[in-house]
């Protein structure tokens, strides 16, 4: 009897140490459990929601975690994809590449920490996310390489859909004896002061705008002008000689209704749309007056990344799912 109650207790002693060595563990499964396999890396709920919480921390909308881990695991994917062919980031690149991202945008190593923490990044987990694009960059570059090919053909036929043919008939005449044109205009002003990557965010926002998502929206959305935004960017209306010159060319090339490319000044980068022209009454077209169509060097370039962009993330799509179909991927989200 004696030795049944002493074989009970050394039993409830081991369960009584399990547990107390257990719990920790438990509850540590619990705040940092896997989320997910991909081949022999694990992603872990912690590092989901560091990334989460980095994505457009001001914004009060609730960032789909499931989206943000499928981008964890392509990002994983890349990586070791990247590492079965070689292809490194040397310390010494990231460094360069940093220290010409800081210099593009003149500003010293507190004003990026500033930035950063804006949006909920340290220097360190910045570094990290820095690498691991320069890391796809070189990668993307070493598997699309000559692969990709924009014609002139596509570039004017983008254009006519998405600048429309520019019209040399005496609108906006520079003629100051004749009654001038006056243009209503909006802007979005992508600053580099304040937003990284702004010339970036400027081609990705002027393509919302072109694809006909609504202007005043955007402009609420991303402008840094903050006389303007609330306004829907509207900036009023110009004649000829009132603006600087780079968005004077880009107002008199954009039809009306129609959005310019991205327009760079000393403020930073700008997106023009023509809200409204109204003509002189004394301004009337020749019979034989023919409209022509324009594409300037800066429109060209612009359409030709975009075109570009456009066809690098098919490959990319394409090539993408053919590495995930090889590779053992789970999910435990």
């Amino acid at each position: 009897m004696n030795l049944r109650k002493n074989n009970l207790f050394k039993i409830a002693f081991v369960l009584f140490i399990t547990a107390l060595i257990s719990t920790p563990l438990m509850a540590q499964e619990v705040i940092d459990r896997v989320v997910a396999i991909v081949n022999d890396d694990l992603i872990t709920l912690s590092e989901l929601r560091e990334t989460s919480l980095s994505i457009n921390p001001a914004s009060k909308q609730q960032v789909d975690e499931r989206t943000v881990l499928n981008q964890m695991i392509e990002s994983k994917l890349f990586e070791q994809e990247a590492k079965r062919r070689g292809i490194t980031v040397t310390e010494q690149e990231l460094d360069a590449s940093i220290e010409q991202v800081r210099s593009r945008y003149n500003m010293n190593e507190d004003q990026m920490e500033e930035v950063l923490k804006k949006q909920n990044l340290t220097p360190e987990s910045f570094r990290e996310q820095w690498r691991m694009q320069t890391l796809g960059n070189k990668l993307l570059e070493s598997q699309l390489k000559n692969k990709i090919v924009v014609t002139d053909d596509e570039i004017e036929q983008y254009y006519k859909e998405n600048y429309g043919a520019i019209e040399y008939s005496g609108n906006f005449s520079g003629d100051t004896e004749k009654p001038q044109e006056e243009v209503e205009i909006a802007h979005i002003l992508i600053s580099p002061d304040t937003t990284p990557n702004a010339q970036d965010k400027a081609i990705e926002v002027a393509e919302l705008a072109k694809s006909g998502k609504d202007f005043a929206s955007l402009a609420r959305e991303y402008s840094d002008d903050s006389f303007t935004a609330d306004k829907g960017g509207n900036l009023g209306s110009f004649k000829k000689g009132d603006l600087i010159g780079p968005l004077e060319t880009a107002v008199e090339r954009t039809p009306e209704g129609k959005v310019s490319g991205v327009v760079q000044t000393p403020a930073g980068y700008h997106i023009i749309k023509v809200l409204n022209r109204t003509k002189p009454s004394s301004d009337e077209k020749e019979a034989d007056s023919e409209d022509e169509t324009y594409i300037s060097d800066s429109d060209r370039e612009e359409i030709r990344q975009i075109l570009h962009r456009g066809k690098a993330e098919n490959q990319l799509k394409t090539w993408l799912e053919g590495v995930r179909e090889k590779a053992y991927v789970e999910i435990k989200l």
